[in-house]
C-alpha cells in the first residue's frame, strides 16, 4: 500500500482551499412582506435568502452569518441589523457581503457610498445576487447607476403616495386610522371588490357623543370628563401589540378639539368635508 509519504508526487497535490466566508444582508420594507412565502424574489425574506445562497455557491463561498432587517425602510442607514453587520465584518475576516439587490442596502446615494466604503475598509466585496455588481470598473459603474435608480424610485414613490393621500382627503376619505369612536371597516361591494370605509363604533361612539354634549354644557371640565368616561368603561381600541386601556386626560382634550367628529378631515393643514358620519353637530363641536 502506497502512502503520501512513500510517493513524492502525491505530496505535490494541493490541499483543498478553505471556503471563503460571506455574510448576507436581507431586507423588506414591511412586516407583511417579511411574513410572505418565498415565491416573489425581492419581496420576501425566504426568496432573498435562497438567491444569496445560490450566489455564495457560485463564488465558492459559505454564508457564515445572515443579517435580516424585516420591516425596515432603506431610507435610513441606522437599521439595527445593518449596523450589526458592519460591526461583524470589522471584527471577523469576511470576503463577501451578498445582497439580493443593491436597493436592499440603501435607497439614497449618500448612504450607499458610506455603507460601501465601510465594507471596503474591512476588505469585504459587495456582491449582488441578481445584478452584475462587483469591484470591477464596469461593476462599480453599474452599482452607481442602480443606486441612483433606487434613490429615484424611493423619492418618486414617496411623492406618489403623498399625492394619493391628498386626493383621498379631497374626496372626503380618511387617511390612516380613524380616531376613537370610529372603526376602519373593510367591506365588499356588489362586484366583490374590497371597499374600505369608516363606521361609528357602536361601543365607544355613544360615550364620545355624550362627552361633547357634556363639555358643551359648560358644567364639566376636561378632568371631570376623563374620570367619568373612565368609570363608564371607555377604553382605547386594542391592537395585536397593545391591549385596550383607559384614555389619558390629554387624549380627551385632543378628542374634543378634533374636527373629524363634526364630519371634517384635515390633511397637511387643509380641511375637507369628510365622507364619514359626523358624531356631533357642528354647533355642539364649536
Amino acid at each position: 500500500m502506497t502512502t503520501i509519504a512513500d510517493d513524492p508526487a502525491a505530496s505535490l497535490i494541493d490541499p483543498p482551499k478553505p471556503m471563503a466566508a460571506a455574510v448576507s444582508y436581507l431586507r423588506v420594507s414591511t412586516r407583511e412582506q417579511a411574513e410572505k412565502g418565498g415565491t416573489d424574489e425581492g419581496f420576501s425574506i425566504p426568496a432573498q435568502r435562497e438567491a444569496t445562497r445560490r450566489k455564495a455557491e457560485q463564488l465558492g463561498a459559505g454564508i457564515v452569518e445572515e443579517f435580516v432587517d424585516a420591516g425596515a425602510s432603506a431610507k435610513s442607514s441606522d437599521r439595527p441589523e445593518l449596523m450589526r453587520m458592519i460591526q461583524y465584518v470589522k471584527a471577523n475576516k469576511v470576503a463577501y457581503c451578498i445582497v439580493h439587490k443593491v436597493d436592499r442596502l440603501a435607497r439614497n446615494r449618500a448612504d450607499d457610498v458610506s455603507i460601501h466604503l465601510a465594507l471596503q475598509q474591512c476588505g469585504v466585496m459587495l456582491v449582488s445576487a441578481s445584478e452584475n455588481i462587483d469591484e470591477t470598473p464596469s461593476g462599480m459603474l453599474l452599482h452607481g447607476i442602480m443606486s441612483t435608480i433606487a434613490e429615484f424610485y424611493s423619492r418618486n414613490l414617496a411623492t406618489e403616495v403623498a399625492k394619493g393621500m391628498t386626493q383621498k382627503a379631497i374626496g372626503g376619505g380618511t387617511n390612516g386610522r380613524a380616531p376613537i369612536g370610529y372603526l376602519n371597516v373593510r367591506k365588499r361591494d356588489e362586484l366583490g371588490r374590497e371597499v374600505r370605509t369608516i363606521e361609528l363604533d357602536p361601543e365607544r361612539a355613544p360615550m364620545i357623543e355624550w362627552a361633547f354634549k357634556a363639555y358643551a354644557s359648560g358644567n364639566w371640565s376636561v378632568s371631570q370628563l376623563h374620570d367619568e368616561l373612565t368609570s363608564r368603561g371607555l377604553r382605547s381600541l386594542p391592537t395585536p401589540k397593545r391591549p385596550a386601556k383607559p384614555l389619558a386626560v390629554s387624549t380627551i382634550h385632543r378628542l374634543l378639539t378634533n374636527p373629524y367628529y363634526k364630519g371634517d378631515v384635515i390633511y397637511r393643514g387643509t380641511r375637507y368635508k369628510g365622507n364619514h358620519p359626523a358624531l356631533v353637530p357642528a354647533e355642539v363641536w364649536y
